[in-house]
C-alpha cells in the first residue's frame, strides 16, 4: 500500500508557527478491500479542529501525528 501525504498548506506552517501539529487519518479498510496495490491519499484533520485543540492532548482515535511516525521509525534504525 502506497500512502501519499500532501503537501504543506499555509494553515500548516501557520500551525507549526504557533507549535500545533495536523493529524492525518489513513483508512485502514481500504487494504482489505483492495488488498496490497492501492495507493491511498492521507485525511487532514481540519484546520480550526487543530488550532483549538490543547497543546499536549493526543489526536482522535484513528488519527495520528506523521512527524511522530517517522521519529519512531528512526529512532529504531
Amino acid at each position: 500500500m502506497t500512502i501519499r501525504f500532501s503537501e504543506p498548506t499555509v494553515g500548516d506552517k501557520f500551525l507549526a508557527l504557533i507549535g500545533r501539529k495536523r493529524a492525518v487519518y489513513i483508512p485502514t479498510n481500504i487494504y482489505k478491500t483492495f488488498g496490497p496495490y492501492v495507493i491511498v491519499q492521507a485525511k487532514k484533520e481540519s484546520f480550526w479542529r487543530a488550532l483549538f485543540r490543547a497543546k499536549d492532548q493526543n489526536p482522535p482515535e484513528g488519527w495520528f501525528y506523521p512527524l511522530n511516525i517517522f521519529l519512531e521509525e528512526n529512532s529504531h534504525a
